[in-house]
């Protein structure tokens, strides 16, 4: 007997919670729950209780603002006909259930630009890096890079080897320097 008072007090609380957590994290409603003094509306994009704006899910879990002395005749209003709404009404309530109107959303914000800007500043840093690495850092090229050497190299490979060569090398004259 006892335990059945003490359970009830706990019973009672349980149905005042607007929310329960069932097994496996899914959590339920009931009657008009509030997220950060805000009207929970629908489950979300991923049923968080939070407000966003999103391109592919366009109806957020709570209103974007919350209930305040403004809304809350007009929310009455709300409940009858809309035909009484005058326009700037349904524009407010329009205005404390989302943010931005899809145009809003969709226009050009000119963040490409910043973006534009870091990638041609880095593009410069680095370019600037290399120029930097290769006039003080590194040595300056081997002599067989060049092309005076290259050709000495041919002419002492034609002596060495007496012009047997196979592929394209046997399709010049190197007496004439000019290909055959």
């Amino acid at each position: 007997m006892l335990a059945r008072q003490m359970m009830l007090p706990r019973l009672a609380l349980r149905a005042i919670h607007t929310t329960t957590r069932v097994a496996g994290g899914q959590e339920f409603y009931w009657g008009p729950a509030k997220a950060a003094g805000r009207e929970l509306v629908g489950y979300g994009a991923n049923g968080d209780n939070i407000y966003q704006d999103r391109l592919d899910y366009w109806y957020p879990a709570i209103r974007f603002r919350k209930e305040d002395s403004v809304i809350t005749p007009i929310r009455a209003k709300e409940q009858a006909d809309w035909k009484n709404l005058s326009a700037e009404e349904k524009k407010l309530l329009y205005r404390y259930s989302f943010r931005q109107t899809l145009s809003e959303f969709e226009a050009p914000t000119g963040y490409w630009k910043v973006i534009g800007a870091v990638i041609l500043s880095v593009l410069g840093l680095c370019t600037y890096y290399a120029v930097l690495l290769n006039v003080y850092v590194y040595p300056e090229l081997p002599p067989t890079f060049q092309n005076e050497y290259k050709e000495a190299q041919v002419e002492r490979a034609l002596v060495l080897e007496k012009g047997q060569f196979l592929g394209a090398p046997t399709k010049y004259d190197y007496e004439n320097q000019k290909w055959k």
